[in-house]
């Protein structure tokens, strides 16, 4: 097949959407480095975020994140909805889902994980991780493993 003039363009654009898509989704999971941009686009929602991931196990209300904010309830919540398309608890549960994701696959008890991520027991954070997930903590952390040959 003949090359086209206009081809080395078309390359490099789609592998710079390809680059810009990861480097998005690398940023909004929380990985991306100090100076990066923000998920929220805001210095201080930005702030609640990082306090999130810094401490997934504490116990988060709207006031106590509102406050990291510098914030009142009802502006944090309206501007967290607007700047990230969820709730601030639906936010806080999915980097505590996360959390414990790479928990258990690192070894640790459903207990343990539970504990350190500040559910008030281990059926409640089984089912808010069956609700993220689909399957309970010790059903997914058996589905990660990779059998072992013999």
């Amino acid at each position: 097949m003949p090359v086209t003039a206009g081809d080395s363009v078309i390359c490099r654009m789609m592998a710079t959407t390809v680059l810009l898509s990861v480097i998005r989704a690398w940023a909004e999971n929380g990985c991306a480095p100090e100076g990066w941009p923000s998920v929220a686009k805001d210095p201080f929602l930005d702030r609640v975020v990082a306090a999130i991931h810094t401490e997934p196990g504490r116990e988060w209300t709207v006031e106590r994140l509102a406050g990291v904010g510098a914030m009142s309830r009802s502006a944090f919540a309206e501007r967290f909805r607007t700047a990230l398309g969820r709730s601030p608890a639906d936010y806080v549960t999915e980097v505590r889902i996360d959390a414990a994701k790479r928990m258990l696959e690192s070894g640790r008890s459903v207990a343990e994980t539970s504990r350190e991520l500040g559910y008030a027991s281990d059926e409640g954070f089984s089912r808010a991780f069956r609700r993220r997930t689909g399957m309970t903590p010790s059903a997914w952390r058996a589905a990660q493993r990779v059998p072992v040959p013999a």
